[in-house]
């Protein structure tokens, strides 16, 4: 539905309202549906089904244990878990104790997640999969998976204003903020989804719990009684996997990134595009959708249904959203059910439709704040002055906006240092100060590329310092999104005239080849010069040593889907994607490959042979001794 202005600038826009009914927390939801439907398939993981009997179960009895080892109402449990079945029983457990969820996602450093979990106040910590808690920890670390051999409990009673999840998010001194999100929330933001996305969808889950797109996917889905498919690390890794997960289980509704939107389609394509037909809704958030990749959508998938969600943690993970139903201009649309967003310039009042300002977000998904954070609390969550009735407040986004003649926003990108990366949002000020803490560096500048893909980090630091050391100890410190994927030595920055490092000439330099292959760059065999060669028009760079890692030189999980197509264009052989977060050097790569180009050769004389032999065992057939 679009928005009713109500203003005279047209920049004050007010979703449609929520329902006055249906306000019970999302895990009381989820229990209903059990008592209704317990044979029907909540979720699908790990190559198995579990009913929402069987959740409901599995969370009750994690709800027993945690309240057993001292965690209930107003407590917090730390969640640490990638992508498995018991991750799900594990954050309903949680709510059903009365406690709030605190994700940590395993595969940051070993020392931020320790950082996380140490400094949340938590009560206990689960973990789920193969994930393991560091050692050290002074609060009870219980398995999701262990049995617990007494009676499950009932859910403990909440408030809208009792804390539902804290999720981090990167903070500009370097430390993370923890926002925290009540019930109240949380029952509102799932209940827009729910008028937004009706019916029962099989939703493909691709987002780690650390990051809040996971919060749509999971109570978006098991509130309506869908069936949440969790794809694995492997899966999310491998397109082309992927795509098979989405054909195998008749996914219908997916949402991600648009980077990896763009990858799916690109091995849908290879594979045939039927694999993604039981798709009937796509939705692409957590970073710019591109013009060009919305059109490509529709040129392959024209049946399909594309929405594209913006939103902040801050707003309870959405606030606007854009549904297409064919090409057009791409916006980030209207209000979602129960949000107001407002369009303002310097002074705090509304700016003239067409005119650019800050976006500032009001409504029922407004989150609590920063927990623990009241200074940070104050600078971002502001008195709402435009909302009817007292004690309501906004959030200040820091994006800058444009309303559009129809009533829907342009983003136009930040008002400060911040950036999304592939979906997260990063603060460049915090890689920053990270950087400045490596032994040896006296400054650090950090600029995003142009596509907002990459980082690149500039470093004044002493002679002996090298790009490798900076990578090496901003993976120890950083998530490995916020690690720069160049690292530049300079022995000065080039200034402004008033005297501060001058970003407009940096990032013109960021552009630029890092120069000539260095000593010691990989010689050898022809196979390793096309392995490298694959490496240099990914990576963007001359300089590739045969035993860094390809993570280290600046390379992620999306780059290396680009390596498997580049490979296949500079050596003719096309690995799997796992295999190549496997072997992650070029020396490793090339011998991967010589070992599948040996084992081919080797099939092919095995099979001339067996032919071979056939046709003399035909002709022994027919000369009888």
């Amino acid at each position: 539905m679009p928005p009713e202005i109500t203003d005279t600038t047209g920049t004050l826009l007010f979703g449609q309202p929520l329902p006055s009914t249906g306000q019970r927390p999302v895990h009381e939801q989820v229990a209903a549906i059990a008592q209704a439907a317990p044979d029907q398939i909540a979720l699908h993981a790990d190559g198995t089904g579990v009913t929402y009997a069987g959740l409901h179960d599995q969370a009750s009895r994690i709800a027993a244990r945690l309240a057993a080892a001292g965690a209930g109402p107003g407590s917090r449990v730390g969640v640490l878990a990638g992508p498995c079945a018991g991750m799900v029983p594990a954050v309903l457990g949680v709510l059903q104790a009365g406690a709030a969820y605190v994700p940590v996602d395993p595969a940051q450093p070993a020392e931020r997640i320790a950082r996380l979990l140490g400094g949340a106040g938590l009560s206990a910590v689960l973990t789920a999969g193969p994930a393991e808690a560091p050692a050290g920890l002074s609060v009870p670390v219980l398995r999701a998976e262990d049995p617990f051999p007494g009676r499950p409990t009932s859910s403990v009673q909440v408030s809208p204003s009792d804390a539902a999840y804290l999720i981090h998010t990167s903070g500009s001194t370097g430390e993370p903020k923890a926002v925290l999100v009540g019930h109240g929330q949380l029952t509102a933001s799932t209940q827009a989804r729910q008028l937004v996305y009706p019916g029962q969808a099989v939703f493909l889950l691709v987002s780690p719990l650390a990051f809040d797109s996971s919060v749509a996917g999971l109570w978006g889905t098991l509130t309506t009684g869908g069936r949440l498919v969790v794809a694995s690390a492997d899966e999310v890794r491998d397109p082309a996997r992927l795509a098979d997960l989405i054909a195998a289980q008749q996914v219908t509704r997916l949402l991600c990134i648009p980077s990896l939107y763009s990858v799916l389609l690109d091995a849908a394509e290879r594979a045939g595009l039927g694999v993604l037909g039981s798709l009937d809704t796509v939705i692409v958030a957590g970073e710019p959708l591109p013009q060009a990749l919305a059109d490509r959508h529709f040129a392959l998938r024209p049946g399909t249904v594309l929405v594209n969600e913006y939103g902040p943690t801050e707003a309870t993970v959405w606030a606007s959203y854009q549904r297409f139903e064919h090409a057009a201009p791409v916006t980030v649309g209207a209000p979602v059910p129960g949000v107001n967003l407002y369009v303002l310039g310097e002074d705090l009042q509304p700016v003239p439709r067409g005119t650019a300002g800050e976006l500032f977000i009001g409504g029922a998904g407004v989150s609590c704040g920063y927990a623990g954070d009241p200074e940070a609390t104050s600078r971002a969550f502001l008195s709402d002055p435009f909302a009817p009735g007292p004690a309501h407040r906004m959030y200040r986004s820091g994006d800058l906006v444009r309303c559009t003649p129809e009533g829907t926003l342009e983003f136009l990108g930040r008002r400060d240092q911040q950036v999304k990366i592939r979906g997260h949002r990063i603060e460049l000020g915090a890689v920053e100060a990270a950087l400045r803490t490596v032994p040896g560096v006296e400054d650090a500048v950090v600029l995003a590329n142009p596509g907002l893909t990459q980082l690149t980090a500039f470093v004044v630091g002493r002679p002996e310092l090298t790009a490798a050391d900076v990578r090496d100890a901003a993976a120890r410190m950083l998530p490995e999104v916020s690690v720069p994927r160049q690292v530049r030595i300079l022995g000065a920055f080039p200034l402004t005239t008033n005297g501060k490092a001058d970003r407009l000439q940096l990032a013109a330099l960021a552009e630029t080849p890092a120069g000539e292959p260095a000593a010691g760059q990989v010689t050898g065999t022809d196979l390793t010069a096309k392995v490298t060669a694959a490496w240099a028009e990914v990576l963007k760079t001359t300089d590739i040593p045969a035993e860094v890692n390809f993570f280290d030189l600046g390379g992620h999980s999306l780059t290396m889907f680009q390596l498997q197509d580049a490979l296949e264009k500079h050596t003719g052989i096309r690995p799997p994607v796992v295999a190549l977060f496997q072997h992650t050097t070029v020396a490793a790569q090339a011998a991967m490959l010589s070992d599948v180009t040996q084992e081919s050769d080797l099939s092919r004389r095995n099979r001339r042979i067996a032919a071979r032999r056939a046709r003399a065992g035909q002709s022994d057939q027919g000369n009888p001794a």
